[in-house]
């Protein structure tokens, strides 16, 4: 009856001593699984390899977080503080990396607010030149203008057999009006409306080779002024 009690107990003691192993190796597999979910790794493809490494440096804070917790909207309000970022997707790639894959806005034209110059981007944005150096070649738009507005009358432009590339320099007016200046030193003054059908005229005017001229105003409705400058 004693060596039954003794082997009862020796039972229950190995018993003790495996169920206390088998909850340490379940935390410690708890642990490493959730350790395997940390992010470590972000990697931004799609902008200058310098703005690429910038943007993954300054999201650091995001590392060693459970990649299933990072809510991708912190991810976006830091993307959306670049202004040449016109579109990006995220990847959660499991278990430990996010890539993000952007892209950047086209540059259309460069221009000046508050004696700082800007480029205006097809994002409709105005952003700091300071990190570019390809836009020498842009036109240079003065006045008073929102960047949609620009985006706006470049749409129509684009529409019609109009070169932008021939335009130097592009005049916003408060009454929303548009001027342009091309290499050429051609003038046209457009109306406020029908931009369509005036470009049409002018179109017709230049193509037809017969052009003297290097002013062409369009400012009142039904009628042409053909002058010099």
């Amino acid at each position: 009856m004693h060596q039954y009690i003794d082997k009862k107990k020796n039972y229950l003691f190995i018993f003790l001593i495996l169920f206390f192993l088998s909850s340490i190796n379940s935390q410690l597999f708890v642990e490493k699984k959730e350790e395997l979910y940390n992010l470590n790794s972000i990697e931004v493809t799609g902008l200058d390899e310098k703005i690429n490494e910038e943007i993954e440096q300054n999201l650091n804070f995001i590392k060693n977080t459970n990649i299933f917790f990072i809510d991708d909207e912190i991810i976006k309000n830091h993307i959306n503080k670049y202004s040449f970022i016109e579109g990006y997707n995220i990847l959660k790639i499991y278990p430990s990396k996010i890539l993000l894959e952007l892209k950047q806005t086209n540059f259309l034209a460069q221009t000046i607010v508050n004696n700082r110059l800007y480029l205006i981007g097809a994002n409709e944005k105005f952003i700091d030149v300071e990190r570019f150096d390809n836009y020498k070649n842009l036109p240079i738009v003065y006045g008073k203008f929102e960047a949609k507005n620009f985006i706006s009358f470049i749409k129509i432009l684009n529409q019609s057999d109009f070169k932008y590339k021939d335009i130097k320099e592009i005049f916003f007016y408060p009454s929303g009006r548009v001027d342009i200046k091309t290499y050429d030193n051609l003038i046209i003054k457009f109306p406020k409306k029908n931009l369509k059908k005036a470009l049409k005229i002018i179109n017709k005017l230049i193509n037809s080779g017969n052009l003297k001229n290097n002013l062409i105003d369009l400012r009142v409705s039904n009628q042409l002024i053909l002058s010099n400058e």
